[in-house]
């Protein structure tokens, strides 16, 4: 299903219709929707692509010839077989090309798993002489490149885009006739990814979709986190250590080493790994440094990711026996309380997100969480050049509201800022009356 691309739809549009050659490059964690994206940009439009990289470097990389030479109604390659991604870039630069030509290349870090110079490689031969072809490539990875290759891409590509998961909305065209709280429980379980909503029954009870998708050793997420790390990472152990540890509430990095009895600097390398691989994200206080702040907060961005590594993960073995008892109990004990009101203040965030100007009478230069290393938190603080707004949110309505209201007026003096300041208290008021 096409849902909430049009914009990552249209720059790549813009970018096919410049009268010179593009390359682009798109950005993506595991499921969610590069390749969805992909085959709804390429529909009636002449293309050449490449997915499958399960084979052997050589056997791939004289398919991926054989590919182009059959585009190009030449002879397959014989005798000579190619042995790097170079080969190929030397092929498709002797090609004449009269009509525009789409060359994807989707999952590109798994061509860089068997030829580590094929990025080096693909940049030196753009601007060498693949630019002057009437060409577009587009370049799916769900890796962020090495940092030095940062200037690089951005001198030689058209469009960088970065897939974020689908808004909270998009279950509404799941499920248009779900009320608004399973909804949020729905998006709590599984997050916005369509391959795995597709499995959710609205026919039966909620409790019983989890044992479905989750508890059940035959079910289709039940080994789902060691799948997705395993398709970029060898050896899962610390890394699925570190989720298990985010997905419990430990989203310091001091608490994460303290709760696995390691030191912080032991961490440093698996965190980036995640990040690199659009895991996790890190969240820093708006207003600070993205490399000098001591406040980083790290996330799980799949919620289903998250649910399994909180509740399925620490059972594994429990589940294999058949346990499933006790497993649905702690779910049902905590999955309100710890879960869904997590992912109800992400709903909101993403409300205030999309209707910023309505919301705060000015479009604001920066907006963020904020948050100090003396327990004082605002969920959400927005300025321009002349007011700031603190918001904070909440589940509770109005006789809660009177309260939080004089405990953020306290926090945010805690913000340092010479701005006029306003205040919003948002409540589920808010979130169930939205369209």
């Amino acid at each position: 299903m096409f849902l909430q691309r049009e914009k990552e739809l249209e720059s790549l549009n813009n970018s096919f219709n410049k009268a010179n050659s593009s390359i682009d490059f798109i950005f993506g964690a595991k499921n969610s929707g590069k390749t969805t994206l992909l085959h709804e940009y390429i529909k009636e439009k002449d293309k050449i692509y490449f997915s499958n990289y399960e084979m052997i470097p050589t056997q791939f990389f004289t398919q991926m010839g054989n590919t182009l030479n059959n585009y190009f109604n030449q002879a397959n390659i014989s005798g000579n077989p190619f042995n790097c991604f170079l080969d190929v870039l030397k092929l498709l630069d002797k090609q004449i090309i009269e009509k525009k030509l789409i060359i994807i290349l989707d999952d590109f870090q798994n061509i860089l798993k068997v030829d580590k110079n094929t990025l080096q490689d693909l940049i030196k031969f753009w601007k060498k002489s693949l630019k002057y072809k009437n060409i577009q490539i587009v370049v799916s990875s769900s890796i962020l490149f090495n940092d030095s290759y940062t200037t690089d891409l951005e001198r030689i590509s058209n469009e960088i885009i970065k897939l974020e998961y689908l808004n909270f909305i998009a279950i509404k065209d799941f499920f248009p006739d779900m009320n608004k709280l399973d909804q949020l429980y729905i998006y709590s379980l599984l997050g916005t990814t369509p391959s795995n909503l597709k499995y959710y029954n609205a026919k039966i009870d909620f409790t019983e979709n989890i044992y479905n998708l989750f508890l059940s050793i035959n079910s289709y997420l039940f080994d789902y986190g060691i799948k997705v790390l395993k398709s970029e990472i060898s050896d899962i152990g610390t890394y699925s250590s570190i989720l298990h540890s985010i997905s419990k509430g430990n989203i310091k990095m001091g608490d994460i080493a303290n709760s696995l009895n390691v030191k912080s600097t032991y961490l440093t390398r698996y965190l980036q790994k995640l990040i690199d691989m659009m895991i996790i994200k890190k969240s820093i206080p708006i207003g600070d440094n993205e490399k000098a702040s001591k406040f980083g907060r790290y996330e799980i961005k799949d919620n289903a990711l998250k649910f399994w590594f909180s509740y399925i993960y620490p059972n594994l073995t429990a589940l294999q026996l058949g346990n499933i008892k006790e497993v649905s109990k702690l779910i049902q004990d905590e999955f309100i309380s710890k879960t869904v009101f997590l992912s109800y203040k992400k709903c909101i965030k993403e409300i205030i997100d999309n209707q910023q100007k309505e919301i705060f009478s000015y479009t604001p230069t920066a907006i963020g969480g904020w948050w100090d290393n003396n327990n004082n938190s605002i969920d959400l603080i927005a300025h321009d050049r002349k007011t700031v707004t603190f918001v904070q949110i909440l589940w509770e309505d109005k006789d809660m509201a009177k309260i939080s209201y004089g405990k953020l007026k306290s926090a945010s003096e805690k913000f340092d800022t010479s701005l006029n300041k306003k205040y919003i208290i948002v409540t589920k008021n808010t979130f169930f009356n939205m369209k």
